[in-house]
């Protein structure tokens, strides 16, 4: 009873959400594919994927003055238009300006929708079952993804089919939106947030920040790359993809618990480790030719991976006064975002350099090294009284935007920090 109560309210929207997702998952996987098959250096590659990550902190900074100009369901339709169009337009040109302009118009147009859904949803939510609203976003936001790259067995590569189904996907998220009979919710401006202090209130959160964005977004970006380099086809590939977005959703639970019993810092440390550990037991695995050994790696991969950004923003919020929370999340969002953008460009060049071998290696550093900065951090700074402290909150870790559904935030405030 209590699912239907909260769930058919938000039913179209949830749906919307996951019929765009799944088609941004599904070219996040085909795009690597068809340059892989056209020849493309893995550095040209990770430089296309990493174009999506420009445009979504774009479109974090610009997409909601659309909203805000000419309102929620003319946004998100103009979002959804030009997304599915672009998707189109990948058939017609295989050059490499014209595909990171194409990815950048799609992360751009992405957070724009993802903004509209979200505050449409947050209208529907009272505030006692927001948190509730926000575990049903995360489940179609996860299993969309995990289905979208399986869409990749659905036709051979190298024609239009899958750009064809892409963009029939992200078409039909507009039919709820289109439909619904709900009214334009508020979403009044955040004032900005000066970065500099953010990150001398929080290190660890805006760095971790920026670290959760490089491997989160060099997974996506390049890890059906290293799939293929390490000799696995193209559904095993995918299924590896899907294998580590489930383990996402897995540990999101478990990991709360910790998050909210521990010292949160500690937990990051841990998170970190666990990354670079898992991450090197799926390289094992696959290179030694049991891809389904590498499944339970890739689960652990993904949960820790999952994980990072929210401890981050867990950590900040932890150390803010609540009038800041909304305009603190935007700017950790830009940061992952930057993050994210840069983590593929250097993991591609490291690859090109020294075979696909290489992108575990990089990743597993980068978590290690931040894992040992994070705990001589504690060293030095005492943990915040536990009273002190705001339950931990999940969040996707594709595109961290669910800002409006976080039970801890008032999402009509605003705040400056100079």
């Amino acid at each position: 009873m209590a699912l239907r109560t909260h769930v058919r309210p938000v039913a179209a929207l949830l749906g919307g959400t996951a019929a765009f997702n799944a088609g941004n998952s599904l070219l996040g996987v085909v795009l690597p594919l068809r340059m892989e098959g056209a020849g493309y250096p893995v550095w040209l590659t990770g430089l296309v994927m990493a174009a999506f990550y420009m445009g979504l902190a774009l479109g974090g900074l610009r997409a909601k003055r659309v909203i805000l100009r000419i309102g929620h369901i003319r946004a998100f339709t103009a979002f959804a238009a030009v997304c599915a169009a672009s998707c189109l337009f990948y058939g017609f040109t295989s050059g490499p300006i014209a595909w990171v302009t194409l990815r950048i118009v799609g992360g751009f147009t992405i957070a724009g929708m993802t903004t509209a859904i979200e505050s449409w949803l947050n209208e529907r939510s009272a505030n006692e079952t927001r948190g509730r609203v926000l575990g049903y976003y995360m489940l179609a936001y996860y299993l969309a993804v995990a289905a979208g790259q399986t869409m990749v067995n659905l036709a051979p590569l190298g024609g239009h089919e899958h750009l064809m189904i892409a963009a029939a996907l992200i078409g039909l998220s507009l039919v709820p939106v289109a439909l619904t009979r709900l009214g334009e919710p508020s979403l009044a401006e955040v004032r900005v947030l000066n970065v500099r202090a953010l990150h001398a209130t929080s290190r660890v959160g805006v760095t971790g920040a920026a670290v959760a964005g490089m491997i989160v977004g060099s997974f996506y970006s390049l890890g059906i790359v290293f799939a293929r380099g390490m000799g696995l086809g193209v559904t095993e590939a995918a299924l590896f993809m899907s294998t580590v977005v489930i383990g996402g959703l897995i540990f999101q639970l478990p990991l709360g618990m910790l998050a909210d019993r521990f010292d949160r810092r500690v937990v990051l440390a841990f998170v970190l480790l666990a990354a670079g550990a898992s991450w090197a037991g799926v390289a094992l695995t696959v290179g030694q030719g049991s891809p389904l050994l590498a499944a339970v790696p890739a689960l652990l991969f993904g949960g820790a991976i999952s994980g990072i950004y929210p401890l981050c923003l867990a950590l900040t919020f932890d150390l803010l006064d609540r009038r800041y929370y909304v305009a603190a999340a935007g700017r950790l969002l830009m940061v992952y975002s930057v993050g994210a953008a840069i983590g593929p460009l250097v993991a591609s060049v490291v690859m090109s350099a020294f075979g696909p071998g290489s992108f575990f290696a990089l990743e597993s550093l980068v978590a290690a090294a931040f894992a040992v900065a994070v705990l001589l951090r504690a060293r030095t700074r005492a943990a915040p009284a536990a009273e002190d402290c705001e339950p931990f909150v999940p969040m996707p870790d594709g595109t961290p935007v669910a800002t409006a559904l976080d039970p801890r935030t008032d999402p009509q405030g605003s705040a400056d920090m100079a």
